[in-house]
């Protein structure tokens, strides 16, 4: 089906997975190689001199005990046999720790830490032929192929050029000292080792490159993919759009609870409705008017609506109607530009219900008494 083509990029969870559960992670195996290959070289130049006074060693001993007394007996033989493996170790092992110490930095480097044993795991997909099949023709082995057509080309190609091009110089070697013909094949040598490899950094850059489009390739999803995904951890959205949907029509009841009581609701004339309320009894302790309740167009008329069935004051202003709805919050005082405006259609309604003039009397009788 056309929607199960893999065309999108790995998400960020994908390659986690990737990476933590089925330990898949971009390495290339050429640098390691390459990387190997020139660390031990580098690791023989500088040990030579090491290497060469342990084996020269190892030679006068062998050369001294040509003389000396021999008894045929086992102990004998374990002796010999403890003193050639002790030599042999103590030449040895320094390289081989440098080398082993190189091959796990470059694989670390490339895995970035990750230590795990999944890919080791069997998988019974191996063993059907015609994945066997699949696979012998693959881009992997062809690209496998190709490089080792070119690395076996490569270590002819440089190994005849360099042995053609010093055959004066080799087959003199029989009339000089022993050292300095030893010395002369070791260069050769590393000559040879150094330009393959250079070419095999070559080879490692183009199979990572390859490597890395393989990677990237194989953690490729699909649409569907990603829309399971986005479901599993964000959440179904029509799910989500019908709980956001709820939640707001429960706010909207909670709002209109309070226009009841609201004192006055200021319009435009259908478009905004702000509902407003003020306790009086608190004006000494500046307290300022707070919007209890607004809405737009068909919210805006059940305000109005509301307000009507409970007698609550309704006035039209248009300007101050659209500052309130955009400007303040349900359950915020109104702003300090906004006091004077306020306070005038809050005038007309204590004047049109006749608190205004309760107010006063009241405030007299307080006087006289």
């Amino acid at each position: 089906m056309p929607g199960d083509d893999k065309t999108e990029k790995a998400t960020p969870k994908k390659r986690r997975d990737a990476r933590e559960k089925e330990g898949k992670v971009l390495q290339s195996k050429e640098i390691v190689t390459a990387v190997s290959i020139l660390g031990t070289f580098a690791a023989l130049a500088a040990l030579s001199s090491y290497i060469f006074i342990s084996l020269t060693h190892v030679v006068e001993d062998g050369i001294s005990a040509v003389g000396a007394e021999f008894t045929n007996d086992i102990s004998s033989f374990q002796a010999v046999f403890l003193d050639v493996a002790k030599d042999s170790v103590m030449i040895v092992l320094p390289l081989c720790v440098i080398v082993a110490f190189i091959v796990v930095i470059s694989v670390m480097a490339q895995t970035r830490g990750l230590f795990t044993m999944k890919p080791l795991k069997p998988k019974f997909s191996k063993l059907n032929p015609l994945n066997g099949i699949k696979n012998m023709f693959s881009a992997q082995s062809a690209v496998g192929i190709l490089k080792g057509i070119i690395e076996l080309a490569a270590i002819i190609a440089i190994v005849y050029g360099q042995v053609e091009s010093r055959m004066i110089e080799i087959v003199s070697l029989v009339d000089t000292e022993p050292i300095y013909a030893v010395a002369y094949i070791a260069n050769t040598v590393f000559n040879i080792v150094m330009i393959l490899c250079v070419i095999f950094v070559f080879v490692a850059a183009g199979d990572f490159l390859f490597q890395w489009w393989q990677f990237e390739k194989n953690l490729k999803m699909s649409k569907q993919e990603v829309k399971d995904e986005y479901k599993q951890t964000e959440g179904d959205p029509q799910i989500k759009g019908k709980i956001k949907q709820k939640q707001r029509e429960m706010a909207q009841a909670r709002m209109m609870e309070q226009v009841p009581g609201a004192d006055v609701v200021v319009r435009n004339p259908t478009h905004y409705a702000v509902a407003l309320k003020y306790d009086i009894e608190m004006a000494a302790a500046d307290a300022a008017p707070l919007v209890v309740a607004k809405g737009q167009d068909a919210l805006a008329l059940r305000i109005i609506k509301i307000a009507e069935e409970h007698n609550v004051y309704i006035t039209e202003n248009r300007a101050l109607a659209r500052e309130l709805y955009e400007t303040v919050d349900i359950g915020k005082q109104i702003p300090f530009k906004l006091f004077n405006a306020v306070a005038v259609i809050l005038t007309e309604m204590y004047t049109a219900k006749g608190i205004l003039d309760n107010m006063t009397e009241a405030a007299s009788r307080r006087k006289m008494n």
